[in-house]
């Protein structure tokens, strides 16, 4: 089970208790804690406040507790959720496979053992650099058809490097992307997904996505952009920043960024 299947799991559990999908915070909390990170660490992280990531994660194992029936804290997280996984698994039941006309029932013990080892190979190779960990689900997508092609055409025929989906809150524009990306996964060596609802400083925000890449970060931020400019020249990169607008201060002109 990986820290993906782990907040995917969690999200279900969360949406079918209380009709809402989990937010960034929450959702790092979740990854975090499953990675046996401090809330000190998240917080930090967020540049927010190691009280309120503690409310919120005290908050996620009494709503988690409520719905699976068990005693979850953050202590227990991740072996009760590992075990409750296991039990809930699809695997641990018969699996149906269709192929062209011919549907039949297989018993995962039956499965060619080397056949499944080659398809875990493919799949870890595919999503070495991809973090969708703070993308949200798709539930529903409806009437963006147009604008799904226009950054369709945008990003994979016109190579466009910079795009900015712009709109009033709510009208679909993290949903919009995330359909693009549903449809378009193999075509990019790196997907990184990542929130500015808590923005922190650039200089992090670099030393995350080199991270992710794989790159020890360099020293200066000058060194580290080229980087990760080497890295966007050589791989195929599809990069998202959601929530751009909290880089600027509220309420004032355009352009008066946050310090």
């Amino acid at each position: 089970m990986n820290v993906n299947e782990v907040v995917t799991f969690v999200d279900k559990i969360i949406f079918e208790k209380t009709g809402k999908h989990l937010d960034d915070i929450q959702t790092a909390v979740v990854q975090g804690t499953w990675e046996r990170r401090t809330y000190d660490d998240i917080a930090q992280e967020f540049n927010v406040t190691k009280n309120h990531v503690g409310d919120i994660g005290a908050e996620l194992w009494q709503l988690l507790s409520q719905a699976l029936g068990e005693d979850i804290k953050k202590t227990n997280f991740r072996s009760t959720l590992e075990r409750i996984y296991i039990k809930s698994s699809p695997h641990s039941l018969n699996v149906y496979h269709i192929h062209g006309n011919n549907n039949s029932f297989y018993h995962p013990q039956t499965l060619n053992h080397s056949n499944q080892k080659t398809q875990e190979t493919n799949i870890n190779t595919k999503s070495n650099n991809h973090d969708l960990t703070l993308a949200p689900q798709i539930i529903n997508f409806h009437n963006r058809e147009t604008e799904l092609q226009n950054l369709t055409h945008w990003i994979l025929n016109q190579n466009t490097n910079l795009i900015s989906i712009l709109g009033l809150s709510g009208i679909g524009k993290t949903t919009l992307v995330r359909k693009f990306i549903d449809l378009n996964i193999q075509q990019f060596e790196v997907i990184i997904w990542r929130s500015l609802k808590f923005p922190k400083s650039l200089n992090l925000l670099i030393n995350d996505l080199l991270n992710i890449c794989k790159e020890q970060p360099q020293e200066t931020l000058d060194d580290k952009l080229k980087q990760l400019f080497d890295i966007l020249t050589n791989k195929k990169c599809l990069i998202i920043l959601d929530d751009l607008q909290n880089i600027f201060i509220p309420h004032q002109f355009a352009g008066k960024y946050q310090p």
